[in-house]
């Protein structure tokens, strides 16, 4: 039987606030050890130039990003996430660009970016004011890249479980079949893109800035 919808939501909440702590473990859990592989499917679809990653938690993709000889720049709500993330790029000697900030309240200047990412967001990522943020932000042409769901190859029983674990994590919410279309009354041409990642396969959105037009 399904939980309830704001059972799964204040569970997340938990998970990524008080618990943050423990998120990690859980994201390798439910992936069985690929969901670091799966945030970096967005590197194939990266412009050259700077880059903001929304809800950067823990920090794992930023401090990939740095790796990659980016110079990223990062936003999260969660002072608990804020916390782990500085303290998992101190000890990498990594530069700490991280802020406080909803998505829905960007504070940084019109077409700032190239690349804004998001890996495995909640529902704030369909949200029209935070798209209107994301679209104010990029530069024109820029790319917004969301890996919205990873896929693992087991057996039935393990995904069964799995599938649970990704109902308490909020990591099943696609945005439904109208999805693309608030990513094209936002100011977007977006596609649906499918990775293969090494025995499994993670989902995209990759969607590219266009001038704002009205759907009837």
């Amino acid at each position: 039987m399904p939980l309830p919808k704001k059972l799964l939501r204040a569970g997340f909440f938990l998970l990524y606030n008080h618990l943050a702590f423990t998120y990690d473990a859980v994201a390798w859990l439910v992936s069985l050890g690929a969901w670091a592989r799966w945030r970096r499917a967005i590197f194939p679809y990266l412009r050259p130039g700077p880059t903001l990653e929304l809800a950067f938690g823990t920090g794992g993709l930023f401090a990939d990003l740095c790796d990659a000889g980016r110079r990223p720049v990062g936003v999260d709500l969660s002072p608990f996430m804020a916390r782990l993330a500085a303290r998992r790029l101190r000890r990498r000697g990594l530069p700490l660009a991280l802020a406080r900030a909803r998505a829905q309240a960007l504070p940084f200047p019109a077409e700032r970016f190239a690349n804004v990412v998001a890996t495995f967001p909640t529902d704030y990522i369909f949200d029209p004011v935070a798209l209107s943020e994301v679209h104010r932000v990029l530069a024109n042409g820029g790319r917004l890249l969301i890996v919205t769901q990873g896929h693992l190859h087991a057996p039935p029983p393990v995904a069964a479980f799995i599938e649970w674990l990704y109902a308490i994590t909020g990591q099943r919410d696609s945005g439904g079949p109208d999805a693309l279309k608030r990513f094209r009354r936002a100011g977007f041409k977006a596609a649906w893109e499918r990775a293969e990642v090494e025995g499994s396969a993670a989902t995209l959105i990759v969607a590219r800035k266009t001038q704002l037009t009205i759907d009837n």
